[in-house]
């Protein structure tokens, strides 16, 4: 069983009440969600990851008549009220708050618009959470306003209440629990290789280091420095990419397409030479990260996976299959999007998935976690 950790304050459920189940990946670039209630399938949510609070009634009539809610969510919790997702562009930096607030805000959406759809006002929630590693020490402070803001809250007009019962876990675990009940099922037994997971997230570069089925946290590590938003800032400043134009970068870096349109120029520009020196600047940082954090874990032996997620794993793709061949480590490596079938098809039902090459890879550790949950829920 991989380490996790529940929160003991967590309000008992009541079985009269409808159970609405919930994993999630609250990530920097976006929340992924998957949800389901009773017998039903996953259905998959990506909700955008700002938070603003405090708006006015007035800019809340922009979105009276919004016919997608994950496009204009928003929340009542008390006097105060908050947009979340795509609704929050343009009026604040979610990133510039408390990151408790904004988990629990996060998480409070993505219910919100799963009772809308399970058409309950009055239930009990259970979650399942991936938080980064270095944030995982504000678990029990995102359970507390968890529970605070189930006890009433509105949810784009909606009144809702629910008792949530969340579990969290280190970012990167869903993916190491799709690869063991992969690995399980080919050989039929029990899987008792070491794992490592390296994540490459928006906002930090993780390694998670399982051994037994549990989490050796003294041999994990992360780096919020080594995000590839930092990097790719640091990158596209050096090559005289202005912050106006990292929209159409990231869209070149994103697609292999060099030439994307410049606000700065007014029109076609190629970005072909800041691409790469992202790429290059991702990868030296990558292997420097390696060196320090992983290698000694692989010296010595062949009795370790390593599994790559993260959506910069999908842009990187290549480089990483060629770094890590040439250390002799090809037939130990495993992309987190390689499951496919399902994982595949949920996140192409996500908004815009045509436009992001990466979803499936960014919404793997989500994925996992559902599976985890609903696989607990099953078994009673």
């Amino acid at each position: 069983m991989v380490s996790f950790s529940t929160v003991s304050s967590a309000p008992s459920l009541e079985h009269r009440k409808p159970t609405l189940y919930l994993a999630g990946d609250l990530g920097k670039s976006a929340c992924k969600f998957l949800y389901w209630w009773q017998d039903r399938e996953f259905q998959p949510l990506w909700l955008g990851s700002d938070v603003v609070e405090g708006v006015s009634d007035t800019t809340l009539r922009k979105f009276d008549a919004a016919g997608d809610l994950g496009e204009a969510a928003w929340l009542r919790v008390g006097d105060c009220t908050v947009l979340v997702g795509n609704s929050a562009i343009g009026y604040g930096s979610s990133f510039a708050a408390d990151k408790v607030r904004i988990a629990a805000y996060q998480v409070a959406a993505a219910l919100g618009l799963a009772a809308v759809q399970a058409g309950v006002k009055n239930y009990n929630a259970v979650v399942s959470l991936a938080l980064p590693l270095n944030e995982f020490r504000y678990r029990n402070d995102v359970a507390t306003k968890l529970g605070e803001i189930g006890q009433e809250f509105v949810f784009c007009g909606r009144q809702q209440q629910c008792a949530i019962a969340p579990s969290f876990y280190p970012e990167g675990t869903g993916l190491y629990l799709l690869h063991r009940k992969e690995r399980e099922g080919a050989i039929a037994m029990s899987y008792t290789r070491r794992v490592v997971v390296l994540m490459m997230g928006h906002r930090n570069l993780s390694v998670l280091v399982y051994e037994g089925g549990k989490l050796n946290a003294n041999l994990s590590q992360t780096s919020d420095t080594l995000g590839f938003w930092n990097c790719f800032k640091a990158d596209a400043s050096a090559t005289g990419i202005r912050e106006t134009d990292y929209n159409s970068l990231l869209a070149a870096l994103t697609t292999d397409n060099s030439q994307q349109l410049s606000k700065v120029e007014g029109g076609l520009k190629d970005f072909g030479t800041a691409v790469a020196a992202i790429r290059q600047g991702e990868m030296k940082r990558l292997e420097a990260f390696c060196r320090d954090n992983l290698i000694d874990l692989l010296v010595g032996t062949n009795q370790t996976d390593i599994v790559i997620g993260g959506g910069v794993a999908h842009i990187l793709r290549s480089e990483l299959r060629d770094y890590f061949t040439s250390l002799g480590l090809a037939e130990n490596l495993y992309f987190a999007d390689a499951i496919g079938g399902r994982l595949l098809t949920l996140a192409e039902e996500t908004r815009n998935a045509h436009a992001d090459l990466a979803r499936p890879m960014r919404f793997a550790d989500a994925y996992g976690l559902a599976q985890a949950l609903a696989g607990k829920v099953r078994r009673g």
